[in-house]
């Protein structure tokens, strides 16, 4: 039987990390040191967290990411995802925004 492979032809070219860079970025709310957290809201209520740093799944030095996506009403999606690249999120961040 043949594999089937999702397509993600339907997300389109984000230019490099443009939704990336609108998040800002302060020390992580849990006082974890050299850690950094940003949220961001869009216009439809969806909301992501991006957060870096040790004990978490992404690294600042190597500039992967942990994302959360929280639904309209204020619940987390099934879990993170770990050890994202900058492009990555921006992607996630566009697809949050058409929702």
């Amino acid at each position: 039987m043949k594999e089937i492979i999702p397509s993600t032809n339907f997300i389109p070219s984000v230019p490099d990390t443009e939704m990336f860079d609108q998040l800002q970025f302060q020390p992580h709310l849990n006082g974890i040191p050299g850690a950094i957290a940003a949220r961001h809201k869009f216009e439809n209520d969806w909301e992501i967290s991006v957060v870096a740093g040790p004990g978490l799944y992404g690294k600042v030095e190597d500039e992967t990411f942990e994302v959360g996506i929280f639904r309209p009403n204020g619940n987390m999606t099934e879990d993170v995802c770990g050890w994202n690249t900058k492009q990555e999120v921006s992607a996630m961040m566009w697809v949050l925004s058409q929702l």
